[in-house]
This record gives structure tokens, sequence and C-alpha cells, in this order.
């Protein structure tokens, strides 16, 4: 560990705990602030770690005393330390898969600072190479001129390389070259029998920012499809991967991960994301840097494919991992025509409800846990109807259900939720603008009901990846750039916990992540900045000077 600059001086501390050790401790990190997220919030002074698991946490005088002449000592310097964030809702594969070849632009507010970093990666790159930047961001996150990009800005930022924006999985835009392939493309496929694109959903739109700025943008509207179709044809374009090259984009990936402060993930994905080989294969080595964590990949679009799921669930062992990798429940799709939005109305027939609850009774017998995507009301509550039926044999509080998003839950329903012993993930709204003057999801009244949530951010697509941006977003009640999008919001303490401890739970994983404890893995991240006292506006613009992960460093701000 490299030595950290001096910055404020350290405030208050309150002993924790410390450990009986037969041995000397191996590390010894003190003269900190450290934010242990224990059931009590405290904190501490210095930790002790031996064999990358922590063994004493207290004040700089008793943690010290525990050293001896092997024991390496790192002075934090007041810094402050969380323990290592957790996500409990991503699709690492497919931003795995993808994150090379992308400018992403999350959380940029500057509409001239995205067009740059779109023309820097094009600098990068042969002529002729694509330019990729599938989601996170959203419009109107530009303070300094809102709104879709024009073909004529992408074609000056990348002239000599086709250039494609997804924002979400409504809209699409591009430079003229990138137009022209995708055109040429499905004109070829039409000669061969495929279906003639036109680009009859592609379509000049006019808006006028904030500062008077007329935008014409070249963009796909998803109303009909036809941005969907579009997307999926562009992705194509994506550089296909050898097993080696899928290793290091992984490799690559979980370096970016790690300079956020993430040190466990929970993938919801699809089969269609890339299966785990990559993952496996660096497990096996030792050499991952972020726990991975995953849902069982299953199709389920019909009766018949629900089929054929009951039988891959059944020759399948839930919770079957280990400290670093491996598999936990099923979700977020149990079965994949319930598939809600919070921004219309999803009314189900009882046709869908009933392959859901298929495979829910199947999961409930077999001992799995749920993580089940439900944006509103009216599907979180079906699925509380089937959870208390079930809960007569198959008790909730142990199978730790799930319902994610919530982004329209009522407070009835979260209290049913919590009466049953069901837990709910909330997930970044950073790159969406507000909905309405409706909190949403209503946070407020999730925290205060006791029950257990947790963060997640549902990246890479729809949202940013950056874990402080979550933060920023539940204690602030802002999405970028400054846009008030909930009223009541929660305390520092309370979206700590939910991105570390409260997802410790939610994964199973409570015994040995999510807080700074006697017994847990020494998964840490030092802060440049005091997450407990910044201005609210600065928690997004918080960076890790280091991450930790079983007392190892894996990112170094300096390096």
């Amino acid at each position: 560990m490299t030595h950290l600059l001096r910055v404020s001086t350290f405030l208050c501390i309150s002993i924790y705990s410390i450990a009986a050790t037969a041995t000397p401790p191996d590390t010894i990190l003190f003269n900190g602030k450290i934010l242990t997220v224990d059931p009590q919030f405290s904190v501490a002074e210095a930790i002790a770690i031996s064999d990358g698991r922590i063994v004493a946490v207290g004040t700089n005088t008793e943690v010290l005393e525990l050293a001896a002449s092997q024991t390496d000592q790192f002075d934090l310097e007041g810094h402050t330390v969380i323990p290592g964030l957790i996500d409990n809702h991503m699709h690492y594969m497919r931003g795995a898969s993808r994150w090379r070849f992308e400018a992403r632009i999350d959380g940029v507010t500057s509409r001239k600072k995205a067009l740059n970093t779109i023309s820097q990666k094009a600098k990068g790159l042969e002529p002729g190479q694509w330019v990729f930047v599938l989601g996170g961001w959203n419009e109107q996150q530009f303070s300094d001129a809102p709104g879709g990009f024009t073909t004529e800005e992408l074609d000056a930022a990348a002239p000599a390389n086709p250039v494609f924006i997804q924002k979400s999985y409504s809209k699409a835009y591009m430079n003229s070259l990138a137009e022209q392939e995708l055109t040429q493309s499905k004109n070829d496929s039409s000669r061969e029998g495929g279906q003639q694109n036109n680009f009859s959903n592609t379509q000049r739109r006019s808006n006028r920012s904030s500062s008077g700025r007329s935008q014409t943008g070249r963009s796909s509207s998803g109303r009909s499809g036809g941005a969907r179709t579009i997307i999926n044809q562009a992705t194509t374009y994506v550089p296909s991967r050898s097993e080696s090259e899928r290793v290091e984009d992984i490799v690559l990936f979980n370096s970016v991960l790690n300079s956020h402060g993430l040190t466990t993930v929970y993938d919801v994905g699809r089969s269609t994301d890339g299966n785990f080989d990559p993952v496996k294969t660096l497990a096996e080595q030792d050499e991952l840097t972020v726990r991975v964590f995953h849902s069982l990949r299953y199709r389920a679009n019909n009766p018949i494919e629900v089929n054929e799921a009951l039988t891959f669930i059944k020759s399948s062992e839930p919770r079957s991992n280990d400290d670093w990798f491996g598999l936990i429940g099923i979700g977020e799709h149990t079965y994949n025509p319930l598939h809600d939005s919070s921004m219309r109305v999803s009314i189900y027939g009882d046709d869908v409800w009933e392959q859901f609850q298929r495979i829910a009774v199947y999961a409930a017998e077999g001992g799995w846990h749920i993580h089940e995507h439900a944006m509103q009301d009216t599907t979180a509550s079906r699925i509380l109807d089937i959870a208390e039926a079930l809960n007569k044999d198959h008790l909730m509080k142990d199978l730790r259900w799930t319902i994610a998003h919530c982004d329209l839950i009522s407070n009835e329903s979260i209290n049913r939720a919590k009466e049953l012993g069901l837990t709910i993930a909330v997930h970044n709204k950073t790159a969406k603008p507000a909905m309405d003057d409706r909190d949403s999801p209503p946070i407020a009244l999730i925290e205060d009901s006791g029950i257990v949530w947790g963060l997640g951010s549902d990246s890479t697509v729809v949202s940013t990846i950056n874990p402080f941006h979550s933060l920023w977003w539940v204690t602030s009640g802002k999405v970028f750039p400054n846009k008030k999008s909930i009223e009541n919001t929660v305390s520092r303490q309370a979206a700590l916990t939910a991105h570390t401890r409260n997802n410790a739970f939610l994964l199973f994983k409570e015994n040995d992540l999510g807080s700074i404890e006697v017994g847990k893995w020494a998964d840490l991240v030092i802060l440049d900045r005091d997450y407990m006292t910044v201005p609210v506006d600065e928690i997004r613009e918080i960076m890790p000077l280091q991450t930790i992960i079983r007392g190892e460093v894996v990112y170094d701000s300096k390096n």
C-alpha cells in the first residue's frame, strides 16, 4: 500500500472490538476515520488484518499494541475508510463484454466534455472502427446544453469513425458513418432474404435547450420498437472476442469497478449476456479483484420454455458459490413476459401469472432465492400474494426473496414485504429524468419501514456504474445535472448501510462481507474526502484513493 497524503484531522471515535489474536496481525491501518457500518454505525481509528480477514477494530493505541516487527503498519492520515461497496443488481457480463469499446459519459454534466470523450476515444482507434456509448446517460444531464446529440456534432467529434450512442433502450443517436453502415448492412441482408430497413423510425427531432440552443438530432424512437431494432443491429458491430480476450475484458472491467470502490457485484442478467467462463477462470487462478455472484441463466418466454426451465432449476443447486464466485438465486425475470415499466401501466393476465407462479412454487420448494423485477405496485402486490401463500410452508425470511426496482411501490406493499421477511433492492435513477411529483422510488418510506433494503446500479445500460452517484441520489434526492427528483431522502448513514451491510444480507454474505467487523473479509475503500461531512452534492464526486480486497490493494489512484 502506498503512503497516503495528509488531509483533514481525525474527528471522534468509538471503540468497536478487539479480537484476542494468537499471532501478530499481518497489517495494521491506523489514524483513520473508519466507518465500520456495524449495527451501531461505530467509528474507529484502526484496523488489524491477518490472512485477509479483520482481526481487530478500535483505537490507534489498542490496535497498534497488537503489532510485531513483521507487521506492516500504514498511516491513513485521517482519511475516511468504508467497507467495500456491493452492487446488488448489475448486468456485469454484458458490461464487461462491451466496456473496452465504449466512450462512457456516466455522470458527465457538460455536453462539451461528453463530445470530447467521444472524440478522444475515436482518436485512439483506426479509421472505420466503431465508437460506442451503450447507455448510462440521458439527454437532460448536460447543464450547458441539454438534448440529444446531433448528426453534425457527432460527425465533427469522430469524422473517420462510426459513432453509435444508445440511451437506455428507448433512443439511439449516430453519426453519418454509422447510419450509412447500418443502412448498407440491412440492405445487404434484405437482398439475401432479410427484411428491408429504411430507418423509417429514425427521424429528425428538434428541441430547444434551456439556453435557447436549437438542436436537431438523429434519433430513433422506441415507441414502435424501432430503437431496440437499431440498437440490436448496431451492437452486432461490437467485436467478437476469443476466450483469452474475454478474460482480459473481465480484468479490465474489474479494474474499473475497483476504481469506483466496488468489491462485490450480483449479476442478474441473461444467458445472451455471455457465459461466466472467463470469471471462473480468474477465480480458479485466484486473480479476481471483484467478488462476482450471479443468478441462474435460463430462457422462459412461454409455457414450453417454463417446462425446460423447471428441469434446469431442479438440476441446479441454489447458493452454490464460494467467497469469490458463483450462483445465488433466480432473477431478475423469473418469467420473462412479466417485465413491467414505471413509464406505463402494466397489467398482466392470469396466464402470465400462472407461469410465474409455477416457477415460484418450484423455487420455494427447492430453497431458491428470487430477485424479481417489479417497478409497478400492481406487480409487487401480486408477487406478495404468491409469497404469502408459499410462506405457510416455505418461510420467506429464510428464502429472502427480493423485490427489485420498486419505483412505484406503495407503503402497504412495503409493510407486507417486511412482515413476510422479504427484502427490497433499489436501483440508481440518476440517468433518468424525474417522473412526476411523486417520490420514485419512495426511498424514505422504505427506510422508515425498517425493511432490509439495498442499493444497486442496474448498470451498465440504464444507469451509471458509479456507486457514489447512487449514494448522492438517495441522500440529495437529485438526478443529473442537479434536478430534484426525490423530496423525501434518507440519511448518509442509511444510504451507506444500504450499499454495504444490507447488500451483504441480500446476497447471504452477511457473515463475511458488508461491514468492518472482526472475522469478516478485509474489503475496504479509502476515500479522498469524508463521506459523512462533505456537502451532499459532493458525494457524487467522491473518489477512492485505494480499494482493498482481502487485505490486498487492488486499486491505487496513484498508479
